[in-house]
């Protein structure tokens, strides 16, 4: 990431799947549709969490942005008695998790440019382009590959299985609504 003054920055305006794409091009597209739904599915696993600790606070307001989520999942397993013993590890798990959303942010966001042809494997450039506070514009290219793809994958899904300890601990807290059919 270099900041820079009076810098074009070109961008261009392909079709995917492009012509000058490798013909090993579809498993980078396929992996990064996978991380992009792996990642929704992570996001609503959190989301899903934070209401039930809403439900057991008696709170209303969701809070969207990460720093908020994690003050209040630190603020419940902090509080509460039976989760108590569990702080330390849920506070670093949703940590990781937020480190990780950053990572995601740029795949989601990023402008994507061709595929790097002479590439042991499928390899594109992506490239931020953030607006700062003092009017500058913050351009960072980053060159990403399959593995890199694939990896953040595998940690976005490790990240979901782990989650689930806390998601049985928090549910224990809350028995579901008379509402909910039983068989």
């Amino acid at each position: 990431m270099t900041p820079h003054t009076n810098v074009a920055v070109r961008i261009k305006a392909h079709n995917t799947p492009h012509h000058t794409d490798p013909a090993d091009a579809n498993e980078f597209y396929a992996a990064l549709g996978m991380l992009s739904v792996a990642w929704g599915r992570l996001e609503g696993h959190v989301t899903g969490n934070l209401l039930t600790i809403m439900t057991v606070q008696g709170t209303t307001q969701l809070p969207l942005k990460w720093d908020n989520r994690l003050d209040l999942w630190r603020k419940v397993f902090r509080s509460v008695p039976g989760l108590q013993p569990h702080k330390e590890r849920a506070v670093a798990l949703m940590k990781s998790i937020i480190d990780a959303a950053t990572d995601r942010n740029f795949a989601a966001h990023a402008v994507w440019e061709d595929f790097e042809l002479d590439a042991v494997e499928p390899t594109m450039t992506a490239r931020a382009i953030k607006a700062k506070k003092d009017a500058t514009i913050e351009v960072d290219d980053r060159r990403i590959t399959l593995s890199m793809v694939k990896r953040a994958l595998e940690e976005c899904n490790r990240l979901n299985r782990e989650l689930a300890q806390f998601t049985n601990l928090l549910a224990s807290l809350a028995p579901p609504p008379a509402s909910v059919l039983r068989m």
